[in-house]
């Protein structure tokens, strides 16, 4: 598969695909550690710039699931934090937790307006992708 040399931050990997980057789901190696990236599509307004994002250090809002009932690990990696309790009301796009990937600080943000039912993560535990992160109650 194709190999890339990106630079984020300051920082340049190599990067390797290792699945159809066309997919929603894409396998990829970074600096050789294997990663599961999830990619999804966004509208852009006319000027060019997205119409859902957030600005740095905020998370990025998903589109729209009011149906949502539990989160789940976008990407392998260590929980840093957690940000949310049980019983607490949140809003769509507002940070959930962060998890820590590759050095990198990644914002798990809400996909949606809830109450937080039960969390399954705790700072410091190893996540895989797809592990569940929380819970939304009814």
């Amino acid at each position: 598969m194709k190999r890339y040399r990106i630079t984020l931050e300051g920082r340049t990997f190599d990067v390797r695909l290792l699945s159809d980057p066309s997919q929603a789901v894409v396998k990829v190696e970074v600096d050789g550690l294997p990663l599961t990236v999830q990619m999804e599509a966004v509208e852009v307004q006319a000027e060019g710039s997205p119409v859902v994002g957030a600005g740095e250090g905020e998370p990025a809002p998903r589109p729209a699931s009011a149906g949502v009932r539990r989160v789940t690990a976008p990407l392998p990696g260590t929980i840093k934090s957690v940000a949310v309790e049980p019983g607490q009301a949140v809003v769509r796009g507002q940070k959930l937790l962060v998890i820590e990937a590759m050095k990198m600080d990644n914002v798990i943000g809400s996909p949606r307006d809830g109450v937080i039912d039960s969390i399954h993560a705790t700072v410091g535990q190893q996540v895989a992708y797809g592990e569940p992160l929380l819970d939304f109650g009814p």
